[in-house]
């Protein structure tokens, strides 16, 4: 357990403290750092990697599960009219549905959850623990975004727990890091289509 706190230490200190963003390149290098943590602890602590996913009702019932949040948070988002800082982001279908997708759920689900769940094991309590930091690593747009962006910061803490919770059971229930993945994939994809039939 102590690990566990450790890491999200060390994690934290530099994916925040260091100034990635001065680095001169298309795309940020804290995804670069993202991808070496991930797979550096996941050596060091011999995490089980699965990739496997078959399609089942268990399957069919996780992805209505994220469709209905991501259609629920943007519909939330409309109807509030919050403005959302997405335009911001150069290659933002790089970001949305390459990298977050596939590195956050490296660093949140494959390293943080499966070091957590080695100490107390599979237990609902992993996702929910995980899920908390990872809404938790989305209030780093409160030192980065201008102040009108603040209202979607914090509905995206909201959003981005249940996001977390329902991919950290994925894991558990699927045993493979492809599945919270392949949702946080569809969640971000009902984004990214609400932004380009400028919905949001």
């Amino acid at each position: 357990m102590i690990s566990f706190f450790v890491l999200v230490i060390i994690y934290f200190a530099f994916s925040w403290g260091l100034p990635w963003h001065k680095l001169p390149s298309a795309i940020s290098f804290s995804y670069v750092f993202d991808f070496i943590f991930a797979l550096s602890v996941s050596f060091f602590f011999r995490l089980p990697w699965k990739f496997k996913w078959r399609l089942t009702k268990q399957t069919l019932k996780a992805i209505a599960e994220i469709l209905a949040i991501a259609i629920g948070s943007i519909g939330c988002i409309w109807y509030l009219d919050i403005e959302t800082p997405f335009r911001l982001v150069h290659n933002l279908e790089w970001h949305l549905l390459f990298f977050a997708p596939i590195l956050e759920e490296l660093v949140f689900r494959q390293t943080f959850q499966r070091v957590l769940i080695s100490s107390v094991g599979g237990k609902y309590v992993t996702s929910m623990l995980v899920a908390a930091i990872f809404a938790f690593s989305h209030l780093v747009g409160l030192s980065v975004l201008p102040t009108e962006y603040v209202p979607f910061i914090g509905f995206q803490v909201f959003y981005t727990f249940v996001l977390g919770l329902i991919c950290g059971q994925a894991l558990l229930r699927f045993h493979s890091v492809f599945a919270p993945m392949a949702l946080h994939f569809l969640f971000n994809l009902a984004f990214y289509i609400a932004l380009q039939l400028e919905f949001i």
